[in-house]
């Protein structure tokens, strides 16, 4: 035979074996993700199945904004819940920042980027008055009488104001963000003040509040 056909032959038994070869296995398919569990919402249970926050109805935020809840869970979680933005049970610098402005801006009735003396009055009067600052002597029943027989008058108490609402001891949050003293409160004194505060309530240093930090609220009353 041809040696050339012989090699023909050859080449096209090559390319018809080739062309049989059986596939190769595809690769298995990836399983489908699973979803996690999903938020709980239920009355005396904080969104996300965490523990609800302690304390009484009534809260004062670390900004100054009033809670006062109507259902089971305290004013602290409700405040909470609404500044955790994607409900993670963390409060980041981001997030603490722009729970401030939202409430700086309902504070800043006429839109001037100030928070003014009238400002600062509606608030006091009108938005909080839970932080008026009442009887500084503390419980005058609990007077006493030293050897003497002068009166001991009670100490005062170590929260007035909106510090007994509230996880920071001031009495006045919002005019206390007042840097310059000169009764008037712009975005940015505000800002800042946000900041330090976060800084007070993150026990741990990392730039979180994480719910666990957080003082435990007995009542409006507490000490804590």
């Amino acid at each position: 035979m041809n040696p050339n056909r012989v090699a023909l032959l050859a080449l096209i038994f090559a390319l018809a074996a080739q062309g049989t070869a059986p596939a190769q296995p595809a690769s298995p398919a990836a399983p489908p993700a699973t979803k996690g569990p999903g938020e709980i919402t239920v009355q005396g249970q904080a969104t996300g199945g965490f523990a609800p926050l302690s304390g009484s109805k009534d809260f004062i935020s670390p900004m100054g904004e009033p809670f006062r809840s109507t259902d089971s869970l305290s004013g602290a979680e409700h405040w909470f819940a609404q500044a955790d933005t994607n409900h993670n049970g963390r409060l980041s610098q981001a997030e603490f920042r722009a729970d401030a402005a939202r409430f700086f801006t309902l504070l800043d009735t006429d839109h001037d980027g100030e928070i003014g003396p009238i400002e600062i009055q509606h608030y006091e009067q009108d938005i909080a008055p839970e932080i008026e600052v009442v009887n500084t002597y503390g419980d005058l029943s609990k007077a006493t009488t030293d050897s003497d027989g002068k009166l001991q008058l009670p100490p005062y108490p170590t929260r007035l104001g909106a510090g007994r609402f509230s996880y920071l001891a001031m009495p006045e949050p919002v005019i206390a963000a007042d840097a310059n003293l000169d009764r008037g409160i712009t975005a940015k004194e505000f800002q800042d003040a946000a900041d330090k505060r976060l800084k007070m309530l993150d026990f741990n240093g990392d730039g979180v509040i994480t719910r666990d930090e957080l003082p435990k609220l007995a009542s409006p009353h507490s000490d804590r």
